[in-house]
């Protein structure tokens, strides 16, 4: 809310204690009742110190207005010094402020009473060329209506949020005296809210992680049992019966029930270490890897690899990252659905974490979706055709090796997700 001094226009350098301003009105006015005092007094004063000689009343007459000439141009002189050490120090200290929002590293700016900036610190301005923007666009829709509840109340309006070019922003609104409308301080908080996004991210992660577990427990009781009932009947008959086709049968979905069930394990168990985590060298086993990822793509899909030479030691299960990458492998083709590019790339980063990049140059994944494609049993896919367990066993093997993985994406022009783990 503003304060008193400011609801009356009062500057805050004349509202300080102990300050005490005299105004150029003051001083003519106080020049004025001394000159007429001076001139109304002296000279009867001077008539009864000589007797009427008027000679030495002529020369009184021109010492008294000599004398009235120096004191009264000290006075002035004295006064005029104060007003001026007042004036340079208010704006001294109206400069110091100015800096002041200059050198912040966040943005400050100056709006109009119709919502329009005004003139804007640095930070403002560098953020705005960093995403092709003009100050203004950095503001929310509605700052000119913001500007006038704020100018209107005579408090200040926070919390105010606005998204821009992939930016979140945060916003405050204080009061200014006219002709300003209001002065707006910004704060890029993006970084802060995918902070929350993860945390919320990772409350599902656990969430389902217990239901993964107990699911994935009782399905693979369930799996064994069949397996078991299999195999005994596959004993009973001779090779030669045509039933042992259909049972190989069997068996072959079980296998694959297996690995959903060990997907579901994998999400379950992504904030512990895993059993089988070893030292490994990514530089000797992405090769192979590479090469099980050719054997899976579709003839019309070319595949580049680009695997830095240095030595890439991490701890990890070298199996659950085969699978990360046939996960994402399997993601790219269906995201390019037809002829396109499947990048894999390994290289250490300046940080000492070795960043693994699966890019595509498919559809790319839509905005309104990417919170959630990690999210288990999450799929755009036809029913049927995926148990979109597939990113999310991505992001649990991530998390259970001591890393993170993120997701870049543009509508039109394909994706990259990128694994980052630590070097050992």
């Amino acid at each position: 809310m503003r304060s008193k001094e400011a609801a009356t226009g009062r500057s805050a350098a004349e509202s300080e204690p102990g300050e005490h301003w005299i105004r150029p009105g003051s001083i003519v006015l106080g020049y004025l009742v001394v000159a007429s005092a001076w001139i109304l007094l002296s000279g009867k004063l001077l008539d009864l110190a000589t007797g009427h000689e008027h000679e030495r009343f002529a020369f009184l007459e021109v010492a008294k207005g000599l004398g009235f000439v120096a004191v009264t141009g000290l006075v002035l002189l004295l006064l005029l010094r104060r007003y001026t050490d007042r004036l340079n120090q208010a704006h001294e200290k109206a400069r110091r402020m100015a800096r002041f929002a200059e050198l912040s590293p966040n943005p400050v700016v100056e709006l109009g009473a119709d919502g329009r900036v005004h003139s804007a610190n640095a930070a403002a301005r560098e953020a705005a060329a960093a995403l092709g923007l003009k100050v203004d666009e950095l503001l929310p829709s509605d700052t000119p209506e913001l500007v006038r509840r704020c100018a209107e109340s005579g408090e200040h309006l926070s919390g105010v949020l606005h998204s821009v070019a992939g930016r979140s922003w945060r916003w405050a609104f204080f009061p200014a005296e006219p002709p300003a409308g209001a002065y707006g301080y910004g704060y890029d908080r993006s970084d802060e809210a995918r902070l929350e996004l993860q945390v919320e991210h990772a409350g599902r992660m656990e969430s389902v992680g217990r239901l993964a577990s107990g699911v994935a427990h009782d399905l693979n009781n369930i799996l064994m049992a069949i397996g078991g009932y299999r195999a005994l009947i596959g004993l009973q008959l001779p090779e030669s019966d045509p039933s042992q086709e259909d049972l190989r049968g069997i068996q072959e979905q079980l296998g694959h029930a297996e690995e959903l069930v060990r997907k579901l394990l994998l999400v379950a168990r992504m904030r512990t270490t895993g059993e089988n985590v070893v030292r490994v060298d990514l530089a000797e086993h992405m090769p192979d890897i590479a090469t099980t990822v050719r054997h899976v793509l579709p003839y019309y899909i070319q595949m580049d690899i680009d695997l830095a030479p240095a030595p890439l030691r991490v701890d990890l299960d070298i199996r659950d990252l085969e699978q990360a990458v046939l996960n994402l492998a399997s993601n790219a083709v269906d995201a390019m659905a037809g002829e396109g590019v499947l990048r894999i790339a390994v290289h250490p980063t300046s940080g000492e974490r070795i960043r693994i990049q699966v890019t595509d140059n498919g559809h790319g994944i839509p905005p309104e979706i990417l919170p959630r494609i990690f999210d288990p049993f999450f799929t755009t896919k036809e029913e049927g055709k995926g148990t979109g367990l597939g990113l999310a066993s991505v992001y649990a093997f991530a998390t259970r090796s001591g890393g993170t993985v993120e997701v870049e994406s543009h509508p039109g022009t394909g994706t990259s997700f990128t694994i980052l783990l630590p070097g050992a």
